[in-house]
Parts: C-alpha cells; structure tokens; sequence
C-alpha cells in the first residue's frame, strides 16, 4: 500500500531577471523535502512533482498544480497535499480598489521569471489572493488536508546588518511589475473584488479552513538561507530526526522548528486545523513489520511472534516505541527468542539503550533459519565493487552469520551446491533458482533490476526469505488432511461459479486473457478446530509475499473458519474477488497460494515482503492473554502452485 501523500515541490536559486539576486541553497531545500517524502515517508515518485529554477516558471507553477493537484484522478478527498515553495518573496503596491481599506500591499511568491516580460506582458509573481483561490479550489475538490509550507519571506531586512547580509536573505525587491501586472495575471478564477473571501492580506497572517500555512517566519520577519539550506527547512529536516513526527501537531511542530533557529526568524503554523497531526497522519499508519509486546516476567518480554511465522529459538528482534511508518523510531533494545510456541514466543534482553523495556513494539532483524540459504556467485568480468561486496556479506563458514542479512546464507562454490545462482549484470541481477519446487514449477533464471551492491544483496535477502516461509511448515501436521483450498473461476455479471475445482492436486493452470477473470478460492475445514485463516501469494516472477486474505479481528472476536465448515474467499460481490495476471511481455508465470491456519488470532502480515505494506486492519490486540500456552495451541498450513498462462500461447 503506498503512502497516500502528493506533493508539488519548487525550489528557485538563479532567477531570470538580472534585478534579483540568486540564492544558494533553495534548490538544495527542495530536492531535501523530496528524498523526505519519497525515503522516510514511502511516497511513491510519481505522487513528487519537482519543479527547480528554469522550470518554476509562474505558467509552468500553476499548470503543474492544475494537473498533478487539482485535476489529478489519483487524488481522494482526505489524501494529504503538500505545496512547498523555496525562494524568493516579495510585495508590491495593490491594484486600486483591491482592498477596503486604501491600496496596501500585495505579497508574492517569485517564480523563475518574475519581474521579467513575456509576450503577454510583465511578470508578477504569485500573489497571495491567486494562491489563495487556488487552494480554495483544490480544497472543494480533494478535501481539506492541505498544507502550504513556505521557506521564503515579504519583507526586507529591518536593521542595516540584515540590509549588508541581504545576499542571504529570501526577499526581493519588485522593481519592474506594475499593478496592472498583477492584475493581469491573476489566477483564471479569481477577481479584484475587495469583498470577495480570499481578499485576506498576506501569506502568514489569516487562518483559512482550506489548508494550513507552515512557514519560515510570520508577517514583518525575514527567512534567511546558508550553504547548509533555508534556515526553516534545514531546522525541519534535523527536526525529523529527533522527534517521533506523528505526535506532533502543526503548532508543535512550529514551536520544535522554532527552537532549532536563530532569535532572528520564528517558524509559524496557521490555519482552522493547526491542531491536527501533521498531513492528518496518513503517512504515519501501521507499520506490519512490527509487533506488539507485553511482559512475561521481570526479565523477559512475550513477543507476538512465532512458529507460524517463522521464529525459532534465536530468532532476534530490535523493540521500538511504536510501530508508525516514517516516523522516528529508533531501536531500545534487542532480543532474542528462547521459547517459541505457535503464534508468540518468550525474549530475552541482550542490549539495551535505556534499560529493560517492558513494553513496544518488536521487529525480526534475524529469523536465525537453521538451514541456510546456499548461495553461488558466478564469475563476472563486470560489477567487481558489487561481487566483492556480495562475497564479503555472505559468509563461508555456517557458523558466522552475516551481520548484513536477516537471514542465515552460505556461499557455496558451485550451482550444485546452491538453492540459488546469481549473476551481476550491468543493470540487473541474473538469478537461477536450483529449489527442486521452484524449478520445477516456476522459471528457472529471472532477471530483477539491480545497480547497486545493497540491492544485489537484499534481492538474495529477499530470496531466502520466499525460500523459508515457501518451505516451512508444522513438522507435526496436526491438521494434515483436514484443512484445504479449492479454485473456482467466477461470472463477471453473477458472481456464480463456472468452472469446476481449478485446484488439482496441489497445482492449477489459469488461462490469463487481458479481461481480468474472476476467481474465488474456498477453504475447507474438516477438523474439530475453529480457526484463523491467512492467505497469502507468494510471486515466484520475483520475490514478493502479500497477504490477500487475513482476518479482522476489530469485526469479530471469533475464528471466521468454523469447524467441519466451509468458506468462500472473494465470492461476495461486497468482498474482492482475485484476478491473476501476467507482466508485459509474459507468456507465463507462476506463484504459490500458502494457507496458514491457527486455533488463536495472530498478525501475519510481517512475513510480506515487497512495497511496504500497512496493517491498518490489523490491530494490536488488546484483550487479557494468557502467558502459558493452551493444549489446543495449533498451527499447519497448505500450499498449491498456481500457474498463469498467456491464453494465445497455451492455444499455440
């Protein structure tokens, strides 16, 4: 699930006109609010609209705002929007008639060419009533979780040292544009009618209800930049590295960022909805890696992790504070697994930074498989740097574990060795998988792309991860026979059955049209246990597991998937049915549907992989638990292989 986050970001440094003097790091500013958004908070690129010097033009401003923010179909009502601007400010005098109360002044955002001449006349920035309207409308269309953040200022310096240090300071002068200009290039919606709402002056001095205002400094105050950045922007930067950000509302924020800057500039927040959290917390949601923890005794913690996920006796864990995404959250302390039961286990502390935790948040930095994953390296006369970086993280020796993955691997000296080969390639990754299963059922050799040596090497962790929960099972099968799935392809109208049972001794073959077929998987139950049913793909055309089917328990306390019962996955036309596809090119494909079952409720969605994912209906369980495990604690799971084939390539 993606972060449900867009952003139009402009930074300005070398301006057009020879009147206004070039700034040093708002480009640099706004390239850091990006690699924010897409690296800490996940946002997805194409939700990042960047926009740097020639580009910022005041056209090329509001055609991109018009395109990726107000007419953009990707957008919901409640998504979070970001506009922010590094540059320069400025102000000039009013139209006549624009306020009630005399002419006044008029603050503007400077794009690239403000203050220069176009065809239709002379430039004059962005002015506040324009963007005003502008939001307005994009709130009335997308809803009201917009923020304008603003490292720039509308005045000049107020003593005669800021005046001789003016270079560093994020104003100019408008010397050239008239009023008539401004006028004229008004934003197409919005009119010189002193009475009309967005008649309010200024950037930071009105609250609105559309967005709220986060800015470098109020009205009267200066914003001033060095080479490190925007005195605003760098403060926030180093602000998210020193505070969890979704505890923070915008005016707590405002008060952190303050305290980080110069007694010179004051970070202000402005609008009806300064006391939400900031974006209204849609990038800090659930995080599935993490699971909650509770106390076993005085010295060991009862981790909500266990067989049935993958843990094992020495299996380690890192404990946070919390489990939000993108928000800071750094390790407490480690431990390590010494009892594991079904769906929990006991841990013991083996570091802490603060002492002995008794409460948080744990997440595997090692599932200590007892198997390794085996591992060739082919020769290649390319990518030396990336193969003696591959060669010195995966040891040699079973009994020295890479530091540098969550998996136990071993470099093997040949491919007969090796559940898996790989190949460096300029841009990509050449894999062979040996896997008797894999082999057998999927493609041999794939190629995933890959530049650098740390995406070689979480491709292999990634690898050994699919490996190990592809192939673990419960030794004891306690429900071997008992519990199965069947396959059957749907009407698109009727959401009836037509086919018979797809599923046909533990494999099915689906005939992949371009017309996204409908399928519903059933589940029988045969045993005299209620359980919980977890179902998860497991995409052998690479290496990704995602949960397709897992429990609510904030919908009922009570296992869906009664005793000597049965139950339909995807036939209700409220409900999702599945689809199977192929990628571009693709004639075939192949992956495993893995069924895990447990007599007690427990968060499985930490075992996928890929995108990172949010278990927002996965809640931390909060009722009483007993601490012993029960006689009717039991897990087992079932696996089929479901292959996809290209309908004109099976017909030839």
């Amino acid at each position: 699930m993606t972060t449900r986050v867009f952003a139009l970001i402009i930074g300005i440094d070398k301006y057009k006109s020879g009147g206004i003097w070039n700034l040093e790091s708002s480009v640099d500013d706004a390239k850091n609010i990006k690699h924010w958004l897409t690296h800490d908070l996940h946002v997805p690129r194409d939700q990042v609209c960047l926009l740097l010097d020639a580009e910022a033009t005041k056209r090329k401003i509001e055609d991109k705002f018009t395109s990726h923010l107000l007419r953009n179909p990707a957008i919901e009502p409640g998504d979070a929007i970001l506009v922010y601007f590094a540059g320069h400010g400025s102000r000039m005098r009013s139209p006549p008639g624009w306020f009630e109360n005399g002419k006044g002044e008029v603050e503007m955002l400077c794009p690239y060419d403000h203050d220069t001449r176009s065809g239709e006349g002379r430039i004059a920035g962005i002015s506040d009533r324009s963007l005003h309207t502008m939001l307005r409308e994009l709130c009335q269309a997308k809803g009201d979780n917009v923020t304008l953040m603003l490292d720039t200022c509308f005045s000049p310096p107020r003593t005669a040292e800021g005046s001789r240090n003016r270079s560093h300071v994020r104003f100019s002068p408008t010397l050239k544009a008239s009023p008539d200009d401004l006028l004229s290039g008004l934003w197409r919606s919005a009119t010189s009618d002193k009475n009309q709402h967005s008649a309010s002056r200024g950037f930071t001095a009105t609250s609105h209800s559309t967005h709220v205002v986060f800015a470098a400094c109020g009205a009267g105050w200066v914003a001033t930049e060095g080479k490190a950045g925007g005195n605003f922007t760098s403060s926030l930067m180093a602000l998210k590295d020193r505070i969890a950000l979704h505890k923070f509302t915008y005016t707590d924020m405002a008060s952190e960022v303050a305290a980080l800057m110069d007694d010179h500039q004051q970070a202000v927040s402005l609008g009806r909805h300064v006391d939400r959290v900031l974006f209204d917390e849609v990038p800090f949601l659930p995080d599935a890696r993490y699971v909650s923890v509770d106390i076993y005794d005085h010295e060991k913690l009862r981790i909500d992790a266990g067989a049935i996920h993958g843990i094992m006796e020495g299996s380690e864990f890192s404990i946070h504070q919390h489990n939000h995404r993108g928000s800071l959250n750094p390790v407490l302390a480690t431990y390590s697994a010494i009892e594991v039961y079904p769906t929990w286990c006991v841990a013991r502390c083996t570091s802490s930074i603060k002492g002995i935790t008794r409460q948080g948040w744990a997440r595997v930095t090692r599932w200590n498989n007892r198997t390794p994953f085996r591992v060739h390296i082919r020769q290649s006369l390319l990518s030396l740097f990336r193969r003696c970086h591959l060669r010195k993280a995966i040891p040699t020796d079973a009994e020295k574990p890479s530091s540098r993955s969550e998996t136990n691997m071993l470099r093997v000296r040949s491919a007969t060795q090796a559940d898996m080969s790989v190949q460096l390639r300029r841009r990509e990754l050449v894999v062979e998988r040996h896997d008797p299963l894999i082999a057998a059922n999927c493609r041999r050799i794939i190629q995933l792309p890959s530049r650098r040596a740390s995406s070689d090497l979480k491709i292999i962790d990634d690898a050994a991860r699919f490996h190990l929960h592809l192939h673990r099972r419960n030794p004891e099968r306690p429900l071997r026979g008992l519990v199965s799935m069947e396959i059957f392809q749907l009407d698109a109208s009727t959401w009836t059955r037509i086919s018979g049972n797809l599923l046909v001794n533990g494999k099915a073959e689906i005939v992949y049209d371009e017309k996204a077929t409908l399928y519903t998987i059933v589940l029988h139950n045969r045993s005299d246990y209620d359980l919980w049913p977890y179902l998860a793909y497991m995409d052998a055309t690479g290496y990704g597991i995602s949960m397709i089917c897992h429990p609510d328990l904030s919908s009922s306390t009570d296992p869906p998937f009664r005793k000597h019962s049965q139950m339909a996955v995807g036939e209700d036309p409220d409900d999702s049915a599945f689809t199977f596809a192929l990628g571009d090119g693709a004639e075939v494909g192949a992956g495993f549907l893995k069924l895990f079952v447990s007599s007690t409720f427990t968060p499985m969605t930490f075992i996928e992989q890929g995108p990172p994912s949010v278990a927002s209906k996965v809640p931390r369980m909060r009722k009483a638990r007993d601490t012993q495990p029960t006689q009717t604690d039991l897990w087992d799971s079932v696996m089929a292989c479901i292959t996809v084939v290209r309908k004109s390539g099976r017909e030839r």
